[in-house]
């Protein structure tokens, strides 16, 4: 979604009752021909379990709305394309430190001072 910045962006949804929802950017995964954005709900639920939406964004008069996605298997795809996207940029992060601790092993007790995700 190259024409929005949505990195730093707080996204408030309400829902028909009027209570708000206040999500954060998660990514923006291309496909069937479409961009679905991830968004990823600010505060987690009663189980402490974060929620995550797949959204359409559409622009109306300069207004960016979101639009839940309804459909379970396109939904499943796209959340299958974040998750993995998600393992490929831990991984990639990892790969790329020049700590030299070797971070694509584990490594209990490394004290290189960077702070990985194991």
């Amino acid at each position: 979604m190259s024409e929005y910045d949505l990195n730093d962006a707080v996204v408030e949804l309400t829902s028909p009752d009027g209570q708000v929802y206040r999500f954060r950017y998660g990514a923006t995964i291309p496909y069937a021909g479409q961009e679905y954005v991830v968004l990823l709900e600010m505060e987690n639920d009663a189980n402490g379990e974060e929620q995550i939406l797949i959204t359409r964004v559409e622009e109306k008069d300069g207004e960016l709305s979101f639009v839940v996605a309804e459909e379970e298997d396109m939904i499943q795809q796209v959340f299958d394309k974040y998750v993995a996207a998600t393992i490929n940029q831990a991984v990639e992060g990892l790969e790329d430190c020049d700590c030299g601790c070797e971070h694509h092993h584990h490594h209990d007790g490394c004290d290189c001072g960077c702070h990985h995700e194991e």
